[in-house]
């Protein structure tokens, strides 16, 4: 009979889980979880920050003569959150989360890009009297 090569595989007595073969014997860490819970949870930190900094770009202050191009990129930052959300296969509650936050961030760059247009609006007409 082979022996598998050294590494980890799943748990017989909890799928959930993984240990690890070395070689010569089976060894559960002793604290630790597998690699690929470590995976998951840095793919959940780096989405959540990634989408954190994204959104409070999307909420900075805009005047008319800056425009509102620092809010559009917070979006685009927020959308790249949720793409490595989706690609590196994040939790489902990370998947969620980032995409409710792109929609806010959506939603406000929609709404401030409209109340820019409305104040060009409204100095241009100031003097047309």
């Amino acid at each position: 009979m082979t022996q598998p090569a050294p590494g980890w595989y799943p748990d017989p007595s909890d799928p959930a889980k993984n240990i690890y073969w070395d070689g010569t014997a089976w060894a559960a860490p002793a604290s630790a979880s597998s690699p690929g819970t470590s995976r998951q949870k840095a793919v959940a930190i780096g989405v959540c920050v990634l989408v954190g900094i994204g959104f409070l770009m999307s909420m900075q202050s805009v005047s008319l003569l800056t425009g509102t191009g620092a809010i559009w990129t917070g979006v685009g930052v927020v959308g790249a959150g949720v793409a490595v959300a989706f690609f590196f296969g994040a939790a489902k509650w990370v998947r969620v989360v980032a995409a409710i936050v792109l929609t806010l961030t959506l939603v406000n760059a929609v709404y401030i890009e409209n109340e820019m247009s409305n104040k060009r609006d409204e100095l241009s007409h100031i003097f047309d009297d």
